[in-house]
């Protein structure tokens, strides 16, 4: 059986075909596909930039924070932690929770003294709740839960994890005695002194953020109790969920467990002001590349005006032989739809082509210690890709309108008048 082909496609087709004396019109087609094509590449290489730049640079910071935090509204510290812990531990959408004590201090090594903020880790924890085991590059976690005694004095040393960068600035390495100074202080008769101890650095951690690596450290959460001289409290339940995007219904659902007197901070809240930035940064460059495809589709106003303007005859031999109007638009934008749509094809698949070569290539090195990120990767989305598509079918169609409109008023009588 035999297909047929409506004869407005068939004529499309057969005007969108090289002849001697429609050259220019040709060469004008093809830039016109040519355009287009260059207008959907680069919003789909911009959008995979964007996505790509937002979601690693999202993994590496929502690696050293925790997904949720819980604390006491009237900020007193949390007694019942271990419990409170526990049972968080069990709902359906939390990953891990575990307790903590964060504490600004001041960190004393070989060759100088910086300011850190000393996390308290709970090791009774499940790991997957404690970002320290994921960073240690040197050393071993557990062991921040074995102190070890000075031989010659018998005092208890606690054993401390830094980041490297941190090292670097005090000059201290695995091994070292690391001194901590804590803003509370305590009497003596020489009046208010700070309070400070020793830590055995047992371990050094690299993040891949240069701030975090520079500024941060780990004790156990007993070591830290000791050190704040708030002992068997915690400050915050710290947790990890399965789903970042419905972070903020977790959270309820974490306020109902918990209780009256708490209150949750979530991800998006410790972070808005970059992921909003980053958000309104891809809209308002997606918005930018979509007048880009606005502009290329108006070469298919101009094919499509050429082609009316030389067609004039045929047209009126059609109208004359029973064409509706109605059939003379859906040629003239099927031809304009051709162009669109083979434009955004070729687009796509450039586009889509590059991004994954650059991301598998890591073709776009970043400048060390600039970025949170090493090279700049390309994350190809299909719903970006299906939204590209559909705006480029749209524009594309929207460039028909006119010429097809002016096409169809075209009057048999006076189309073949001088001929």
């Amino acid at each position: 059986m035999e297909l047929s082909v409506p004869y407005e496609l068939f004529i499309a087709l057969r005007y969108l075909r090289a002849k001697r004396k429609q050259v220019i019109v040709s060469v004008i087609t093809v830039i016109a596909i040519a355009a287009v094509a260059a207008g959907v590449a680069s919003l789909i290489i911009v959008l995979a930039m964007m996505t790509g730049f937002r979601e690693d640079f999202q993994n590496r910071i929502l690696s050293g924070t925790a997904h949720l935090n819980l604390m006491r509204k009237d900020g007193r510290p949390i007694e019942e932690y271990r419990d409170l812990a526990r049972r968080l531990g069990t709902l359906p959408r939390i990953r891990a929770a575990s307790a903590t004590l964060y504490q600004r201090v001041l960190i004393q090594g070989q060759k100088d003294t910086d300011g850190a903020v000393l996390k308290g880790v709970d090791l009774n924890a499940p790991r997957e709740a404690n970002e320290v085991f994921q960073f240690t590059v040197e050393g071993d976690p557990e062991i921040l839960s074995r102190p070890e005694t000075d031989a010659e004095t018998g005092v208890q040393i606690d054993r401390i994890i830094i980041g490297r960068e941190l090292a670097s600035i005090v000059g201290l390495k695995m091994g070292d005695i690391a001194t901590v100074l804590t803003p509370q202080g305590h009497l003596t008769p020489l009046g208010l002194v700070p309070r400070y101890r020793d830590f055995r650095v047992s371990g050094i951690f690299e993040s891949g953020l240069s701030d975090y690596d520079a500024t941060w450290a780990y004790i156990s959460l007993e070591a830290a109790q000791r050190l704040s001289g708030k002992e068997d409290v915690a400050e915050i339940i710290q947790m990890k969920v399965y789903d970042l995007d419905s972070v903020k219904e977790i959270g309820r659902e974490v306020l109902q467990a918990s209780g009256d007197g708490y209150t949750v901070q979530d991800w998006q809240e410790l972070n808005a002001p970059i992921y909003t930035a980053l958000s309104y940064e891809k809209l308002l460059t997606g918005i930018a590349l979509l007048i880009v495809i606005g502009i290329a589709a108006l070469n298919i106003i101009s094919v499509l005006i050429m082609i009316v303007m030389e067609k004039q005859r045929d047209i009126a031999i059609l109208k004359s032989m029973g064409a509706t109007n109605r059939s003379v638009m859906l040629l003239f934008m099927l031809q304009g739809l051709m162009i669109g749509v083979t434009g955004m094809i070729l687009g796509i698949a450039l586009g889509a082509g590059f991004c994954y070569f650059a991301d598998a290539g890591q073709w776009i090195r970043l400048p060390a210690g600039a970025y949170a990120l090493d090279y700049l990767p390309f994350h190809v989305k299909t719903i970006d890709i299906i939204t590209v598509a559909a705006v480029t079918v749209f524009i594309s169609f929207l460039s028909t309108v006119y010429p097809s409109w002016s096409a169809a008023r075209i009057d048999p009588v006076e189309g073949l008048r001088y001929e």
